[in-house]
């Protein structure tokens, strides 16, 4: 009974203290102000798609739209999302817990949900998936897509399926999705969110699964694809894909269909402040000349594709720690302040075509600085995390797949 009052009163009054921490100082106010208007179930559906297709409309308009107006219909499409969400009724425990698997950190309901925002992530994804679907569909009556890892709100995909069928472009029959997470909150809030835009028909299932344990029961036609951090690090991307890509149709794409991690040495007053003290925002498009001009390009130490996952080999080290070869890369010799300079990593993401996402553009693609790594340094005290080459040394990179992802550097 007691509980039955509880699910009452967050219906009525979003007041369960279990959602209260969703409700965050911004959308507790446009809730209340919802309230106060006695907004029907149904308006408050229509301003959710609205927001929805209105976002992927400014995403796939070919002419510049300014940064302003494209975040601000971002954060219009964020805010009625997580509306959506706080229906859900999740629990402090089912919102808030993250850790660590096997292949990677599981990130909390609560911090994924801010993914949504990202614009320029989801600008370079959304317009790839986009010709990629076009050219799917030019050969095929039907495809199946695949979207692992994605979160509580499926920004690669649910904003794009609100505009094909507000704009009638594509129809439950031409595309089949299959929405996977191991989250039991991002079930729940998919299965809600799904359920306000209207879109069950493009859904053919939402599972609760690892989905680096995840079978498919049908072929699939696209792998849409992002967990990941900058630096390529902490998330589990690799481990998924390689696992996942077995799946695909023989002629069956992969969304990103390339992913270059690529290392440098820069100025970290440079690279990190410096060139970003002049302008609104940081973006590919905004980085200085100059900045670019003064790193040292180590150059690429893993590549991520279709072909690359199917043959990459697995090392299995002691306690079952398993690693992948990247490339190795000989650290340049007429360098003069070598010493000076910080180990950096970065991703550069081609989703489809000529889509991607860029460095800056996204956090996924912001270098990292890796201060464990010591070029023509040697710290006072070393530590066993501490990486130590001078230059002309040959380094050889690994992947390490096993608890926190990342690039584990080896003198050869």
């Amino acid at each position: 009974m007691e509980k039955k009052q509880e699910i009452n009163e967050s219906k009525l009054g979003y007041a369960d203290p279990q959602v209260d921490d969703l409700l965050k100082h911004s959308i507790r106010t446009q809730l209340e102000s919802l309230l106060k208007s006695k907004l029907t179930t149904s308006q408050r559906l229509q301003l959710l798609q609205k927001s929805f297709v209105e976002a992927i409309t400014l995403v796939l308009n070919d002419t510049k739209v300014e940064h302003q107006q494209l975040t601000k219909a971002f954060e219009a499409m964020y805010d009625q999302a997580v509306q959506s969400m706080a229906l859900a009724e999740l629990s402090q425990e089912v919102l808030t817990r993250q850790y660590i698997s096997a292949t990677g950190l599981i990130m909390s309901v609560q911090n994924c949900k801010h993914t949504i925002k990202d614009v320029y992530r989801i600008q370079g994804y959304a317009r790839g998936i986009d010709q990629a679907i076009a050219g799917k569909l030019q050969n095929s009556p039907s495809i199946t897509i695949l979207y692992p890892a994605c979160g509580p709100f499926a920004p690669l995909l649910l904003p794009l399926l609100s505009y094909y069928k507000d704009s009638k472009s594509y129809t439950p029959d031409q595309i089949q999705v299959i929405l996977v997470d191991v989250q039991p909150g991002a079930v729940l809030s998919l299965q809600q969110l799904v359920k306000d835009l209207q879109l069950e028909d493009y859904i053919s299932q939402i599972a609760e699964a690892d989905a680096t344990e995840f079978v498919p029961d049908t072929g699939i036609d696209l792998l849409v694809l992002e967990a990941m951090q900058h630096g390529f690090t902490k998330e589990g991307q690799l481990s998924i894909a390689k696992h996942l890509v077995k799946f695909l149709n023989i002629d069956g794409w992969m969304i990103p269909q390339n992913v270059s991690i690529r290392g440098m040495m820069v100025i970290g007053e440079t690279e990190f402040n410096q060139q970003w003290k002049q302008v609104d925002y940081s973006h590919s498009m905004n980085m200085s000349s100059e900045a670019q001009q003064d790193r040292i390009e180590l150059g690429e130490l893993l590549k991520i594709n279709k072909s690359t996952l199917l043959e990459m080999q697995e090392l299995e080290l002691q306690d079952g720690i398993k690693v992948i070869p990247a490339n190795q890369i000989v650290l340049p010799t007429d360098v003069a302040d070598m010493s000076k300079r910080i180990f950096a990593v970065y991703a550069h993401i081609e989703t489809f075509a000529q889509e991607g996402v860029g460095q800056y553009d996204s956090g996924i693609t912001h270098p990292r600085p890796d201060t464990s790594v010591y070029i023509d340094l040697k710290p006072k005290d070393i530590e066993h995390t501490h990486f130590v080459a001078n230059s002309g040394d040959t380094v050889q990179f690994y992947y390490q797949l096993s608890g926190l992802p990342g690039f584990v550097p080896v003198k050869v």
